[in-house]
């Protein structure tokens, strides 16, 4: 017998329970692939749809608010107490009370003013910025 001989490699023959498994999952596979697309379109279409309901809700309330005030704007009345709110008009007849703020207090010779900036806040900065610091070192 020689020490480098090998025997003839013998064909393995693969067992009628590997094939199946094998098409089996190539099967799966398929089916996964070919269902992968139109569930994905069909789950955005889903997606659309609620957004779109939730939109049309939306509008719907803005609807009914406006045809509200589109109501009340036609009431007399309304238009009448909205005029007196709003603008302060007065109906011939009514009693009009004007209450005026008293007049602020004069300001005393021994009460401190605050001081007002002599220039405004942009040139007092920009001049903080362009000048040099004073230094500890001259005399």
């Amino acid at each position: 017998m020689d020490g480098g001989s090998r025997p003839p490699a013998v064909p393995r023959r693969r067992s009628p329970l590997a094939r199946q498994i094998l098409v089996l999952g190539l099967v799966l596979s398929a089916v996964a692939l070919v269902l992968a697309f139109p569930l994905r379109t069909y789950l955005s279409g889903r997606a659309d749809l609620n957004d779109a309901v939730r939109t049309e809700q939306t509008l719907q309330q803005r609807l009914d608010d406006l045809a509200l005030r589109k109501a009340a704007l036609q009431d007399p009345d309304y238009i009448r107490a909205e005029a007196r709110r709003r603008l302060q008009y007065v109906s011939p007849g009514d009693t009009v009370y004007v209450i005026a703020a008293p007049a602020p207090a004069p300001v005393s010779a021994g009460t401190p003013r605050p001081a007002a900036p002599a220039r405004p806040w942009y040139s007092q900065m920009w001049t903080s910025l362009t000048e040099q610091p004073a230094s500890a070192d001259r005399p």
